[in-house]
């Protein structure tokens, strides 16, 4: 079923990108078991196994090439030079030559495309012979099982030279369509669900990709954060033969070069042999206690996990480390936080000494319940804000969305010109938009909504609205159920939870919703579901297919 329903989401992409391009000569390259171009509906492209095969003088507006990748790098003659590179690499260049001036091609490549050294080389030999890289499109997880896990992409070309390449990555049918009509209008989207552009030569793999967005995100949080490479922050990175020891060094880190091992600052901390480190000597801008509790946390282990995974060999070599993302406050923030992880490591400590003294001295007992609902209660108050953080970095999603305001602009309230009506009509609008997210969810497989987060992951809190509308934060909260009990109905309260959480200061509203049993309708009469990541509304013979399809 899930294998279907990837390649259902391929062949939408396709037949939207044949739309789009108005391609009517078609050449399908099957030169691999993958079959991803397989079955493209009212669609019979001329089809072979190897570009040997294409006829002489014949030339396409599409070239479709399902190859194999991961191949062995062979000579090819074209007559002017002998090039050395992957089989399946020579192949998209030998079809390419088949391709129409405005034509465009799409490849099924290795993950990393080519921005490995050999990749770059062969890269430049495309370049030379008039064909240019323009996008790279994540294909669906897992949409090659059983025979990898590894996620292929699209590699889109043309002879049309770019500064910029599209990325975007394929989620379901009808984002995938969205995505090949974003590609042919030229727009910017700015996130990889409907389609954004990278400065050409950027690309190196979309797990690469996903930590910068969350790195951008995080600096929306945090404003005196800046995003350096790990090689710019380094005066050495050093590394031992078989056998060696290194010598330890002042202002150190040593990130292992396989596994799953945690990066250190001390070497009596390593785990493993010294010829399994990297050791990275940094300048004084950095301490390496900041950076190695960085590398330890969700975000750092993506960043560690990017430069060795989705390769054949997940191994690091001294160029992914100089390439390792790193975000970094001002100093004086980087002892603070530094200091936060010693008081955790000593709270850690100091639990274990309490689950000691238990087992000796049961008698304790009412003590240590007393200290550790301390503890817990202060760690619930970090709890919420954290999740919300979290949640931000991530980004919206068909699971995640966020909403500025829940009713009140202020900025257009203030706007004298105004009257009344308007301004009715405004709060109505704003709320509406909110209410739809929460249908949406409840219609499809449920979500998180936070309110006074604006899209780009900025938290701007709810605190001048609730303030100048509801004077407190009570009055807000029983506006809120109200909104829910005559908008959306009461019966649905089960399948709502929400709360406000504070985070730095300000007010988040934080609604986390359940899939519904039934049909969900806002004011009784609109219906909507979830997609990636917006809200759309479901009319006529749709709404009844969906609804005959969902709700069991």
């Amino acid at each position: 079923m899930q294998e279907s329903k990837n390649m259902n989401i391929i062949r939408a992409f396709i037949q939207e990108w044949i739309l789009c391009a108005n391609s009517e000569e078609v050449l399908h390259i099957n030169a691999s078991t993958f079959n991803l171009f397989a079955d493209i509906h009212n669609l019979k492209p001329h089809a072979i196994d190897v570009a040997q095969n294409i006829p002489k003088n014949t030339f396409y507006d599409l070239i479709l090439g399902d190859l194999p990748f991961g191949m062995n790098s062979v000579d090819w003659n074209d007559g002017v030079k002998i090039i050395k590179a992957q089989r399946n690499w020579l192949e998209i260049l030998k079809s390419l030559m088949s391709l129409e001036e405005n034509g465009t091609a799409l490849f099924v490549l290795e993950p990393l495309g080519f921005s490995t050294s050999k990749g770059v080389v062969f890269e430049n030999e495309l370049n030379e012979r008039g064909f240019f890289v323009n996008a790279f499109i994540n294909c669906p997880e897992k949409i090659l099982l059983p025979e990898t896990a590894i996620t292929p992409v699209l590699v889109v070309l043309s002879k049309k030279q770019t500064n910029r390449l599209f990325v975007a990555e394929l989620l379901d049918d009808s984002q995938a369509r969205e995505v090949a009509r974003t590609y042919f209008s030229n727009i910017d989207e700015g996130n990889l669900i409907r389609g954004k552009y990278i400065n050409d030569g950027d690309y190196s793999g979309f797990h690469r990709i996903k930590i910068k967005e969350q790195i951008e995100r995080l600096e929306t949080q945090y404003k005196t954060y800046e995003e350096h490479s790990l090689g710019d922050l380094a005066i050495e990175i050093n590394y031992v033969k078989t056998g060696e020891q290194f010598q330890e060094r002042d202002n150190a880190i040593y990130i292992p070069k396989i596994g799953n091992s945690q990066v250190i600052c001390k070497l009596e901390d390593a785990k493993l042999k010294h010829q399994n480190y990297f050791q990275v000597v940094l300048s004084d801008s950095v301490l390496n206690e900041y950076v190695a509790s960085f590398f330890r946390s969700t975000l750092g282990k993506l960043v560690i996990d990017s430069l060795t995974s989705k390769t054949f060999i997940p191994h690091l070599n001294k160029k992914d480390i100089e390439q390792a993302l790193v975000s970094l406050p001002s100093l004086d923030e980087q002892k603070s936080i530094v200091r936060t992880h010693n008081k955790l490591h000593d709270l850690k400590t100091a639990i274990d000494g309490l689950d000691t003294e238990l087992a000796i001295n049961p008698t304790s007992s009412s003590s240590i319940l007393g200290q550790l609902d301390m503890m817990l209660e202060a760690i619930g108050s970090l709890t919420d804000a954290d999740k919300v953080r979290g949640i931000v970095r991530e980004g919206e999603t068909k699971y995640v969305e966020f909403k500025r305001i829940l009713s009140h602009d202020i900025t257009q309230l203030k706007n004298e010109s105004l009257d009344s009506k308007q301004r009715k009509l405004l709060q109505e609008d704003h709320q509406t938009k909110v209410l739809k997210t929460v249908v949406g969810f409840l219609n499809t497989n449920g979500g998180k909504l936070l309110i006074g987060v604006s899209d780009n992951g900025e938290i701007l809190g709810l605190d001048t609205e609730i303030g100048e509308f509801h004077k407190n934060l009570d009055k807000f909260l029983l506006h809120w159920k109200n909104l829910l009990k005559d908008k959306i109905g009461e019966q649905y309260y089960p399948f709502i939870e929400y709360r406000a959480i504070k985070v730095d200061d300000k007010h988040v509203l934080f609604v986390e919703c359940e899939p519904a049993p039934n049909p969900c309708y806002l004011y009784g009469t609109d219906f909507y579901v979830r997609t990636n990541p917006a809200t759309d509304k479901l009319e006529g013979p749709k709404l009844v297919e969906y609804v005959k399809n969902h709700f069991k």
